[in-house]
């Protein structure tokens, strides 16, 4: 019993750790499409570790919201996010966001991408970014 005890504490403690290593993905732009055939309202966005927090009132349906960071980009591993659709239902999701090794080895920015489905559906798309001019 005593080796079964060992045992699971060590699997959690590995858990943890690797739980804590998990890289940031470095973000120099944020989309939030909504896929709904209404307005949605009350957008906000909270990216973690840096605390990034952005937010707009309204985008029209079929229509997206893009975000660039200037500068230094921003590091996130979760972000809590949060609308009201045309129903006024509020809709409120704490994820993880995608993470790609790869693009963060080769030192390029990314791109997150939200996209609101009808009835609370969200999915999230990390993708290299596009140098803009």
């Amino acid at each position: 019993m005593k080796s079964w005890l060992t045992v699971l504490a060590c699997f959690a403690l590995v858990l943890a750790l690797s739980n804590c290593a998990k890289s940031s993905a470095s973000l120099d732009r944020v989309y939030v499409k909504n896929a709904t055939g209404s307005r949605i309202t009350d957008v906000k966005i909270n990216h973690q570790p840096a605390q990034w927090f952005g937010s707009v009132n309204a985008i029209l349906p079929q229509r997206s919201l893009d975000i660039g960071f200037p500068g230094q980009p921003v590091p996130a591993r979760k972000a809590s996010v949060s609308w009201r659709d045309g129903d006024g239902v509020e809709w409120s999701l704490d994820i993880d966001l995608p993470y790609d090794q790869t693009l963060e080895k080769a030192g390029r920015p990314m791109s997150l991408i939200y996209i609101i489905y009808p009835s609370g559906r969200l999915d999230v798309h990390l993708l290299e970014s596009l140098k803009m001019n």
